[in-house]
């Protein structure tokens, strides 16, 4: 009889191979996942489709309950690979509208900003960065631009909105400051084109738009930015529209919570403090 130990190295080297075929098996659908998002860039498909993902977790569990498998486990490793198999999707984009069309970031140096730029610039506009050493030649940079988007703190957006009264009629004025309200209200009042608010809900550290959720809160002749819509759809976000006041006032309540929560975990803290 083969003692235990020389049993334990056999069954040791049965796992080395397969976890080899596993980072293999990896590679290989890595390189796919790559031409899949070289096709997607040509034809302007959306890198995040909600339906095709569901429907792939779905059928892995289904067969890993057929075979023992943990579902919970499978669907675990799965979005994990998925989350990286849209990063090397995550590369060039198809434009929305026509390639080379003038685009301004207004704050594109800041963290936001050029995560922005990187998205335009990547699926072929032509993008104009303003930020302070810009500023005091705004006018002409933005002569010609077809969306001008703020991308300033919030205590600086109203300030800017309001000094952009020349921007051509058919550009589109975006702001994408995380309260919806009064920005929208400066940007209808100071322009007289086309005019969104938007609200990306993730963080200046998320490598791109997918499966980002972005609030849209529409202001004016919204058939005219319908093709910035179709872009950030084309990124992988999802669009949610939103009402601007009732926006606000769910992100009161939400900011509020927040706060509460970290006050209550203070009081905790000093109450166990000996």
């Amino acid at each position: 009889m083969t003692d235990p130990q020389t049993q334990l190295e056999t069954l040791r080297g049965q796992i080395d191979e397969l976890d080899q075929q596993l980072v293999d098996l990896l590679a290989k659908r890595a390189a796919v996942t790559t031409q899949v998002g070289n096709i997607k860039s040509q034809t302007g498909m959306p890198t995040y489709v909600p339906e095709r993902e569901a429907q792939l977790i779905a059928s892995r569990r289904a067969q890993a309950q057929q075979q023992g498998v943990p579902p919970d486990l499978v669907e675990d490793l799965l979005r994990r690979i998925m989350r990286e198999s849209y990063l090397t999707q995550n590369v060039q984009y198809r434009c929305a509208t026509l390639p080379g069309t003038k685009v301004a970031v207004i704050g594109g140096r800041g963290a936001l900003g050029k995560l922005i730029v990187s998205l335009f610039e990547r699926s072929h506009y032509d993008v104009i960065v303003i930020d302070q050493t810009e500023w005091p030649q705004a006018k002409a940079l933005l002569a010609g631009v077809k969306l001008c988007i703020v991308a300033v703190p919030i205590k600086q957006t109203i300030d800017i909105i309001n000094t952009l009264d020349y921007l051509d009629d058919d550009c589109v004025l975006a702001d994408v400051t995380s309260i919806k309200q009064a920005p929208l209200d400066a940007m209808l009042a100071v322009h007289k084109g086309p005019v969104v608010g938007l609200h990306p809900m993730f963080g200046p550290d998320a490598p791109g738009m997918v499966k980002q959720v972005v609030i849209i809160c529409h202001g004016r002749q919204n058939e005219q930015y319908q093709w910035f819509l179709e872009q950030m759809i084309t990124w992988g976000a999802q669009l949610t529209v939103s009402n601007a006041s009732e926006h606000d006032a769910d992100m009161a309540y939400i900011q509020v919570m927040r706060h509460f929560t970290s006050f209550v975990y203070g009081a905790h803290l000093h109450a166990e403090d000996p």
